[in-house]
């Protein structure tokens, strides 16, 4: 316990199902939190509540849980943000098709203030769902940290550069990151930003080596796309002589500061090149599936001890920011196509879309898990609804059967954004409207032809 002076706290909650998802995977059947500014200062027993404190703590805010289940919040390894704007324009289709015919054209399009509605669309999303940490790489991130420091979100921030092997182009990109960078130094409380080169077959040798330098020099962690789709590795191969992780590898690039995307094709050498660098993997379930894209080879990578955390990808290609649905997905998955049911058990799933997740950023000293000194990033979920009942094991439940309506309540850095599924400090219906007339914009001044069958359902 913290040596506590003041005589008053800013939320205590009590009667809960805890999970810490520390080291040791802690439970406490009924237990307490107490909250002070951003951090808990207290959790453990009822018990040990009642002999500490007695009935002489006064709080700001009492929550009794009424026996309901307390986790960290879930951390979205990988994401963009603004893409919730695109939901549902372009199904169905392989990954460059849906990226050079509908997505890079409409994307050409974007201004700032579609960004930021975007991203506070995909703020709210999150929240409803216990994300309360999320990575973005995109364009305009200026306007995303705007959209999350007014939410209260902690974003992990970096503009997505890709420079096509083009001097002028890379320099441009290399500025607008220094600017980002500069910007979240002055303006930032909750987020913090990361180095996001796009894939090393759509950035030059040059702009790889400068953004793995920018995390060297600003003790930021790097994201990259790597090996998502087969036609990427036989496209790096052809104009690089090896395959993506050997190319990595041979530039120097790699690094345990790395937050590889995707990782779908692999060989075992590649798994091998991955666990020597110590790099951390963001795992999309349901994008690579839905794109067509591959499997995950997760049995070999745990196997090696590879830090897997999860990741939605964009509304674009999922089409939602569920972190429930991916640890569901996760686990079905990859049960399935290794024939092994006893595979990702249902706690492995929760840390992967938690304690892996602030690994990946180096962040795990400071949230992933529900302990003393922490940040308060938690939510709780409801245990007394159909779905989940009866709530014999937490586990399973979080990762089989509860939906994101479940989430009752969702605190991050100790402010509670979302109490009993209404939000706080955010008016969600003109965020709805906003996106709408964003996106509807879009489609009408630039005349793309590929989505006009979508306008009429945006009348």
């Amino acid at each position: 316990m913290i040596k506590l002076s003041q005589e008053e706290f800013d939320i205590l909650i009590i009667n809960a199902h805890i999970l810490t998802v520390d080291k040791d995977m802690n439970t406490i059947q009924r237990g307490f939190v107490l909250i002070n500014n951003t951090k808990i200062v207290d959790l453990g027993s009822m018990d040990k509540f009642h002999s500490a404190y007695g009935n002489k703590l006064d709080v700001k805010e009492e929550i009794d849980a009424l026996g309901d289940l307390i986790l960290p919040g879930f951390i979205n390894a990988h994401s963009h943000f603004a893409m919730t704007l695109f939901r549902g324009l372009a199904d169905d289709l392989p990954l460059m098709e849906w990226l050079n015919s509908y997505i890079w054209p409409i994307e050409a399009k974007l201004k700032p203030e579609d960004c930021f509605i975007g991203t506070q669309l995909a703020a709210i999303e999150m929240i409803q769902g216990g994300t309360t940490s999320a990575c973005d790489m995109y364009f305009y991130e200026e306007k995303s940290l705007d959209a999350l420091e007014a939410i209260g979100f902690r974003g992990i921030l970096g503009y997505g550069m890709i420079d096509l092997n083009k001097q002028e182009k890379r320099e441009i990109e290399v500025k607008k990151t220094l600017k980002f960078l500069d910007y979240v130094n002055k303006n930032s409380k909750v987020c913090s930003a990361i180095i996001s080169p796009h894939a090393p077959n759509t950035c030059s040798d040059e702009l790889l080596l400068e953004a793995k330098q920018l995390s060297e020099k600003h003790n930021l962690p790097l994201q990259i796309h790597l090996s998502e789709t087969e036609s990427e590795v036989k496209d790096v191969k052809k104009n690089k002589k090896y395959s993506p992780v050997e190319y990595l590898e041979k530039l120097d690039f790699l690094s345990n500061k790395l937050v590889a995307a995707h990782c779908v094709w692999l060989t075992d050498e590649e798994c091998k090149i991955l666990q020597k660098y110590h790099v951390n993997i963001a795992h999309n379930p349901t994008s690579n599936l839905k794109l067509g894209s591959g499997l995950f080879r997760y049995a070999e990578l745990s196997k090696l001890g590879v830090n897997i955390a999860l990741g939605t990808d964009g509304a674009a290609s999922n089409n939602n920011l569920s972190m429930l649905q991916e640890i569901r997905m996760a686990s079905c998955l990859h049960k399935g196509i290794n024939l092994n049911p006893e595979l990702l058990p249902s706690q492995d799933a929760l840390k992967m879309a938690t304690i892996n997740g602030a690994k990946s950023f180096g962040l795990e000293s400071t949230i992933g898990s529900l302990e003393i000194g922490k940040k308060a990033d938690l939510i709780i979920i409801d245990t007394k609804t159909p779905n989940v009942w009866p709530p014999h094991n937490p586990y399973s439940l979080i990762a089989y059967s509860a939906y994101d309506t479940n989430v009752k309540t969702t605190i991050i850095d100790g402010k509670i954004v979302m109490r009993n599924r209404l939000f706080l400090g955010i008016d969600v219906n003109s965020v709805l409207i906003k996106a709408k007339d964003s996106i509807t914009s879009l489609l009408d001044q630039n005349n793309l032809k590929q989505f006009k069958e979508k306008q009429k359902y945006l009348q």
